[in-house]
C-alpha cells in the first residue's frame, strides 16, 4: 500500500540478503515505539523482536492486509529508517505482525547492526 516504492528505494543503499539461515533475533526487554508509515497513513507500534533481516511490531489493532511500509525506529545508535515488507501473520486478524528488511541506506544499516550487537551483549538474544 505504500506509494511510489520506487521513490523510496532511491537512496537505500543496503538491501538485506534473506537466507534459510536464521539471523539471530533479541528480544526487547521494554518495547519500544516504531513508527510504520503505510501510504497514506501514518501508526505506531511496539518493537518486540529485532534482527538485522526484519523484527516484530504489535499493533493497537489489526492493520489488516498491507505488504509494504515505510519504517523509522529509535536505536541507542540512533534512529533506523527502512522499507519493510510484511510478512504473512499466524492468523488473522492479529496485531502482532512479522515484517522484513527490504532495503535501508548504509548508514541505517550500521545502526542497525551495532544496536543489536549491544543488545546480544546485554544477553537479549533468543
Amino acid at each position: 500500500m505504500v506509494a511510489q516504492p520506487d521513490a523510496i528505494l532511491r537512496g537505500m543503499a543496503h538491501f538485506p540478503q534473506h537466507s534459510r539461515t536464521r539471523s539471530p533475533r533479541v528480544r526487547v526487554p521494554n518495547p519500544e515505539s516504531i513508527s510504520f508509515n503505510l501510504g497514506e497513513t501514518q501508526t505506531t507500534a511496539k518493537l518486540r523482536k529485532l534482527s538485522l533481516t526484519g523484527g516484530l511490531a504489535e499493533f493497537e489493532t489489526p492493520v489488516g492486509e498491507i505488504s509494504l511500509a515505510e519504517v523509522v525506529l529509535n536505536t541507542a545508535s540512533g534512529p533506523v529508517s527502512a522499507l519493510v515488507e510484511f510478512l504473512q501473520a499466524a492468523k488473522e486478524p492479529c496485531r502482532s505482525r512479522p515484517f522484513r528488511f527490504i532495503a535501508l541506506d548504509d548508514r541505517d544499516y550500521e545502526r542497525l547492526n551495532t544496536t543489536l550487537s549491544a543488545m546480544r551483549r546485554q544477553g537479549l538474544e533468543e
